[in-house]
């Protein structure tokens, strides 16, 4: 079973899948990073017993604290592990357009670990302006939500218990 958490404005959002793909993206500067990053990190350790045949990390911070950073080292640290014995590990370094720091610090990691990455500048007002208005099949209730999290509803299996009323740009 995956892990799927919603952004907040101190936790970044984080979708992995046992299917190999794992997301991190927002920002994270939480006051308390251990019980954030804790099962996380716990499930990277479990996924890593018996991972995908590819895994792919795709990070996009808006903001990092040096305490979140001591939890993606851990992250970067587990999957360096298993690469090319388990899985064939890869990292898609996502960035906003002009952001010299989050570019810095995945060149950081780069240099660190022993991983394959690469690095996309994004612009990010066009990619912050997808909505996707659905409505629960079950209850009737309606809701708008990033089109990234609808994206992670559908990957995770659950894309048939919703209708798509509209997608708001």
């Amino acid at each position: 079973m995956g892990i799927l958490v919603e952004k907040t404005q101190d936790c970044p959002y984080i979708n992995f899948s046992e299917e190999g793909i794992l997301e991190i993206e927002g920002r994270s500067i939480t006051e308390d990073p251990f019980t954030f990053w804790q099962p996380i990190l716990e499930w990277v350790e479990n996924y890593c017993t018996n991972p995908a045949p590819n895994t792919q990390l795709i990070v996009f911070l808006e903001y990092s604290n040096s305490s979140s950073n001591k939890y993606l080292s851990e992250i970067f640290r587990k999957l360096e592990e298993v690469n090319g014995k388990r899985t064939k590990v890869s990292v898609k370094w996502h960035y906003e357009n002009g952001d010299d720091a989050v570019q810095q610090l995945g060149e950081d990691f780069e240099s660190i670990f022993e991983l394959p990455f690469e690095f996309i500048a994004e612009d990010v007002e066009k990619q912050q302006a997808t909505k996707v208005k659905i409505r629960s099949k079950k209850t009737g209730a309606e809701a708008i939500i990033s089109y990234k999290y609808w994206d992670a509803i559908v990957r995770n299996g659950h894309g048939d218990e919703y209708q798509v009323l509209q997608e708001l740009s």
